[in-house]
């Protein structure tokens, strides 16, 4: 065997090694590609309209709309998968409705605490059970339980909602 047949065979070798390192980078960047857009899926920024048909269709009150609306859109920023940094207290806020783990959802795998959820179920795009507990917490505390609230919405002009359609 040459020389030049050696480097070939090497030269042959190496183009496969290349050609399967090469699919190889192209299905991690499709998996990549394909878990960023899963997760883009999961996290949605509601438009003031569907905050106002979701709220509608989880029972919130018309007289109250205006509050709630206010208050989601100063919690969260009416999106769906926020997660607070850390309180003074270390607790965290979840969700729409920024929900405190230290009382209402529980970190573990199971639901728990007084609302009986997980805090990641409350950073869903369905918002049913972080309705639920936002209503429970509502009921024990009003609007006063969320700063976000207090320090924007109370005596404040609230958000115009009458283009959302009922």
């Amino acid at each position: 065997m040459t020389a030049y047949t050696s480097k070939l065979r090497n030269s042959s070798v190496y183009s496969e090694v290349l050609k399967y390192s090469k699919i190889n980078n192209m299905k991690w960047a499709l998996l990549l590609c394909a878990l960023g857009l899963f997760l883009y899926c999961e996290a949605k920024q509601l438009s003031r309209c569907q905050l106002v048909h979701e709220l509608r269709r989880n029972g919130f009150p018309e007289n109250k709309m205006r509050d709630w609306v206010c208050l989601v859109e100063n919690e969260s920023s009416r999106r769906t998968d926020i997660v607070s940094r850390p309180n003074t207290d270390g607790s965290r806020d979840y969700g729409l409705f920024q929900i405190n783990d230290r009382y209402w959802c529980s970190n573990t795998g199971q639901p728990g605490k007084d609302c009986n959820v997980t805090c990641k179920e409350l950073l869903s795009d369905n918002i049913s059970k972080s309705a639920a507990c936002a209503k429970k917490i509502y009921q024990r505390h009003g609007f006063d339980a969320w700063y976000g609230w207090k320090n924007n919405c109370r005596g404040k002009p609230l958000p115009n909602i009458s283009s959302c359609k009922k």
